[in-house]
């Protein structure tokens, strides 16, 4: 299992998510990961990042955001309640705190 990642994308949301209450940093999978209480929300990997979040919101995320896609992981096995995204720039994912939070919420309400 390739578990490289991205150490600017994981700085940067170092920065982002442990300024979030109840969040804490760890590993999943092999990779630097995000959770709250012991259920991870958010994970660095590859190029980018997969985040949990509710699959209607998923769906809108993939049709209406460039970077944004359904995660894949090594198995070749969609899951439904995560996306993947991939932008240039480490300093972008900054942009994504909403996103960030509503993810931290839906998997500490139990997802």
């Amino acid at each position: 299992m390739d578990t490289t990642f991205r150490e600017d994308v994981k700085e940067q949301l170092d920065d982002v998510l442990l300024g979030i209450p109840g969040v804490s940093g760890g590993k999943a999978f092999g990779f630097p990961a995000y959770k709250v209480g012991r259920k991870v929300f958010c994970f660095v990997g590859g190029n980018g990042i997969g985040i949990k979040l509710p699959e209607e919101k998923v769906s809108q995320l993939i049709e209406s955001n460039d970077g944004m896609n359904p995660y894949v992981p090594e198995t070749g096995t969609v899951w439904k309640s995560w996306v993947s995204i991939e932008l240039g720039n480490a300093e972008d994912y900054a942009e994504y705190r909403a996103l960030y939070e509503e993810s931290a919420q839906f998997v500490g309400n139990g997802a």
